[in-house]
């Protein structure tokens, strides 16, 4: 424990040093911040696998959830602020992809070699759908509103506030529901021997990465912009790839983490309330937020990348209807990811 408690001092220290680097070269930047990001990530994953302990697997996973979002939403913020709405939008989707085909594969099949086979909790499993499902609904009901072509822009946008609106005040529903109407969770018997040293020590090193990633996400962005200018890439492709795999790089090592441990409940909880934050709360207060700070983002997206999304979702939901996992079901959820991702980068 004194070893690791050393390690992530000094990832800390290095990451912080992090900070303060900036070279010409937009592409050393990025990489030099990018690895700063990793590591805290994986420190984050770490921290919460052991609260979890303590408060349980559903509490566990809201809080990875919470803490791991939180770089994509400062990320998006920063990047409505320098004008690439379009960038911010495609994260939502790349969050999507990423959590719920390459975050649960890689996951699944993490746990499947070391477990021959992993079970889990349907009617947990069942909610996080639902919402998820509701989240795409709203896309798919303002997507064939614009394709009318009789609704201005600034009416969108009005109607995407909106909208947002009543997507937070769903996933403020189904954050009660979930809390307090399952009984379910079950915490882990050794809960009482784990040390309240530990636990606080776990939460001050939660607290300390997380505003570590928050600034490393500022610089990230700013390098990003003048990458996209000079080398004339796309913002999307940017922001449904790139993007995602480093704000969910936390939710991604704590799930690999929870799985290998047997905990499949928590490792699934953790990307699930991911995404459902992502599409339910992140991004509606960044639609919020964009027009508090000047810039107008609605929530309309492309048709490809509706119907990704919902192949995406759909494809985990009927990996999740048996209530286990094996291996091969996680190889296949990392290879539909790779088929889209291979689409985006010829479409875009």
């Amino acid at each position: 424990m004194r070893k690791l408690n050393r390690i992530e001092s000094i990832i800390l220290i290095i990451s912080m040093i992090f900070l303060f680097i900036n070279t010409s070269n937009n592409i050393i930047n990025m990489i030099i911040i990018s690895s700063g990001i990793v590591p805290l990530s994986i420190i984050m994953g770490h921290c919460t696998d052991k609260i979890s302990e303590v408060i349980g697997d559903k509490k566990g996973g809201f809080l990875i959830a919470t803490l791991g979002n939180l770089p994509e939403l400062s990320m998006g913020l920063w990047a409505i602020k320098y004008g690439m709405v379009t960038m911010a939008k495609g994260a939502l989707m790349g969050c999507i992809l990423s959590n719920m085909l390459l975050g649960i594969g890689i996951a699944i099949v993490a746990g499947g070699i070391k477990y021959k086979e992993q079970h889990f909790d349907k009617n947990l499993a069942r909610t996080n759908f639902i919402m998820l499902f509701l989240s795409l609904s709203s896309m798919v009901v303002l997507a064939a509103l614009n394709k009318s072509g009789s609704i201005q822009k600034e009416i969108m946008v009005s109607l995407s506030i909106k909208v947002s609106i009543v997507l937070i005040i769903i996933y403020v529903l189904g954050f009660i529901f979930s809390f307090y109407s399952n009984n379910q969770t079950v915490i882990n018997k050794e809960t009482k021997k784990v040390k309240n040293k530990e636990y606080m020590y776990s939460m001050i090193i939660l607290v300390v990465s997380c505003g570590l990633i928050y600034l490393l996400s500022e610089n990230l962005i700013g390098n990003v912009n003048e990458f996209i200018k000079v080398y004339n890439i796309s913002e999307e492709f940017i922001g449904i790839i790139l993007i995602p795999l480093l704000g969910n790089m936390g939710e991604l090592v704590s799930a690999i983490i929870c799985a290998t441990n047997n905990k499949i409940n928590l490792s699934l909880e953790t990307v699930a309330s991911s995404s459902i934050q992502m599409s339910l709360f992140v991004v509606p207060i960044m639609v919020i937020g964009s027009c508090i700070i000047g810039m107008q983002m609605d929530l309309v997206f492309s048709s490809f990348q509706i119907i990704m999304a919902l192949v995406a979702v759909l494809m985990s939901y009927i990996v999740f209807q048996d209530g286990k996992t094996y291996w091969f079901e996680g190889a296949v959820l990392i290879a539909m990811y790779i088929m889209i991702t291979l689409a985006y980068y010829h479409i875009i």
